[in-house]
């Protein structure tokens, strides 16, 4: 239970920050010696953390599925008809190119050294960001759904880092920075549930592996603790503009995953 416990953790601080939880996974996995059931494991952590957004954006979650009621019936006076057929749409393009290239990715889930690579990447977007406009939650459109949906999508790709692409995205698309990030943990959401859900069908081999329900539950709850905290963390780390120390933590842990791993 010790190691889940440590991989909930892992998820908890690195799910929200703009660093890949994922990549976190994979490393803390490798050098912990976890035996990998599929990909059970990343998908029952990262409920956890969903769960965590879902505690504290309830509010907007809300609002969002009227949004979407209100969109689908042609109300869209409604303020959050639009950002919340940009999520819908967002949530689809992902689905759609994720489903595409189901296989591919999946088999990039088993290299340690192409995840620091990626991690690397990460680093790089995350020092390329600048706010670029003043627009909202609420002037967020379906064709921005599009853009953020092919960069959540990209994040897939174990070591892109889906809350940092994504809220790269936002600011390049006119978001304030506080708005693109709230847009990026919404979305965040539908597609981790999505996502996991999918993972579940590994479920059966978790026993193989000597992990127990008790040891799965554990770091369920540990990863939307921990999830919760880094949520209220990075929002105020993204109103100050800070996001390219992350950049930098995301080129020094690569680089050393990349000397340390053969």
């Amino acid at each position: 239970m010790l190691n889940l416990v440590v991989l909930g953790l892992v998820q908890g601080l690195t799910e929200y920050l703009p660093v890949s939880s994922t990549a976190h996974l994979l490393f803390a996995e490798h050098f912990l010696g976890v035996r990998r059931p599929g990909l059970v494991l990343e998908a029952v952590l990262h409920l956890g953390t969903a769960a965590a957004a879902v505690a504290l954006f309830r509010a907007d979650l809300v609002r969002l599925a009227r949004g979407a009621v209100a969109w689908v019936a042609g109300r869209r006076a409604d303020p959050y008809a639009r950002p919340a057929a940009a999520v819908v749409v967002a949530t689809a393009v992902t689905a759609a190119l994720g489903l595409a290239f189901a296989s591919p990715l999946e088999r990039l889930f088993a290299s340690v050294r192409g995840t620091a690579a990626q991690l690397i990447v990460t680093g790089v977007i995350l020092l390329w960001q600048r706010e670029r406009g003043q627009r909202g939650l609420t002037d967020a459109t379906p064709l921005d759904g599009v853009a953020l949906g092919v960069a959540q999508a990209a994040a897939i790709v174990p070591g892109i880092s889906r809350s940092g692409i994504t809220i790269v995205a936002g600011l390049a698309l006119g978001l304030r920075r506080a708005e693109a990030a709230r847009l990026s943990f919404l979305m965040a959401v539908p597609a981790i549930v999505g996502a996991s859900l999918f993972s579940l069908r590994d479920l059966d081999r978790v026993a193989d592996a000597g992990i127990n329900v008790a040891d799965l539950a554990a770091g369920f709850g540990v990863a939307a603790a921990v999830g919760a905290g880094a949520i209220v963390w990075v929002m105020q780390f993204v109103r100050q503009g800070r996001l390219a120390w992350f950049g930098v933590y995301c080129w020094i842990v690569g680089l050393a995953v990349l000397a340390t791993v053969r």
